[in-house]
């Protein structure tokens, strides 16, 4: 009898908490802000001058306690060149990385960026592409693939080709350029046309989607912005200014270009550029990752919820057990 008493119990303090737990809240982090951390993360790894947030123990305990609260989620190249947390100067829980070659976008890529994107909030969705790909060379130059790949790479086919028509006179290496830019607007309209939870969510503003391309030599990540065609993909529905995110992207790239020189000889020239960049390191560390670090969760429950929960059960047996089961033995 008193376990039967124990279960009900707790499945009637268990309800309001799972309902909790489950619902989707509103990212404390705006498109415009987890735009501007990556763009700054950037700059900082590129500059040599990454702070390598968020990785301590306290950090891993956070997000083990509290769930995890990403500010970006990023459909990257599996190529082990793109170290995506590593490039953007982020840590534990800041961004939801799906890598998969070639960074395409389908089925499986799809609905793992929707689960970002919807379930976890994150206000940031980036299809980030990179020089030199493999799977975008293999395709434009008619490599022959075995397995599996062809399937894979069968999503680039349409880039490439585009690319192939918009460049007609482009030599080889130029067209590999053209069609690797070409793949990541591709990958965008497949997330826009097939995935209508990552659609509505950009209509509103609430996610903002970019594209990308990584330089592996440089470690510049250039901003290539929002979809050109984005209103017609999103059903003829422009998203608010706010989601414009060629224009918030560029003053990172401009900060960029002028530390250029440094990049040619990487391992001597990051002291001469310290100076110049401290003030944009600092900045991006007080901004940026104060509000990465500070981020609640956006599901499952945390130590003190926890606490409470017990105290929670403890109570509903009492009151269950002498005022509503057992009246008559008071």
């Amino acid at each position: 009898m008193y376990i039967k008493r124990f279960v009900l119990a707790f499945l009637l303090v268990l309800a309001p908490f799972a309902a909790m737990a489950s619902a989707p809240g509103v990212h404390p982090v705006s498109p415009d802000t987890g735009l501007k951390m990556l763009t700054e993360g950037n700059l900082r790894f590129a500059l040599g001058q990454s702070t390598h947030p968020n990785t301590s123990f306290s950090r891993r305990l956070l997000t083990t306690t509290e769930g995890q609260a990403p500010f970006a989620t990023v459909i990257a190249c599996s190529d082990s060149r793109v170290p995506v947390e590593i490039l953007f100067d982020q840590g534990v829980g800041d961004l939801f990385v799906i890598k998969v070659a070639g960074n395409v976008a389908d089925t499986d890529e799809i609905g793992s960026a929707e689960y970002g994107v919807d379930h976890l909030g994150t206000p940031v969705l980036m299809v980030l592409g990179h020089t030199y790909c493999g799977a975008v060379t293999a395709v434009t130059t008619g490599a022959e693939v075995h397995g599996s790949i062809p399937a894979l790479v069968d999503n680039i086919v349409p880039a490439v080709e585009k690319a192939r028509h918009e460049h007609p006179d482009a030599d080889t290496p130029e067209l590999i350029v053209k069609a690797i830019e070409a793949n990541v607007w591709q990958a965008i309209e497949d997330l826009l046309g097939k995935s209508h939870a990552i659609a509505d969510r950009a209509k509103d503003g609430r996610v903002v989607v970019v594209g990308a391309v990584y330089d592996i030599l440089t470690g510049k990540v250039n901003i290539l912005g929002t979809h050109p065609r984005q209103t017609e993909l999103l059903g003829g529905v422009t998203p608010p200014a706010h989601a414009d995110a060629a224009m918030h992207a560029e003053p990172a790239k401009d900060v960029v270009a002028h530390a250029e020189p440094a990049h040619a000889e990487p391992a001597h020239a990051e002291p001469a550029d310290a100076a110049h960049t401290e003030p944009a390191v600092e900045k991006a560390k007080a901004e940026g990752h104060g509000e990465a670090a500070e981020a609640p969760s956006s599901g499952g429950f945390g130590f003190f919820s926890f606490i409470v929960f017990v105290l929670l059960l403890i109570g509903a047996v009492f009151v269950l057990d002498k005022k509503i089961l057992n009246p008559d033995q008071n």
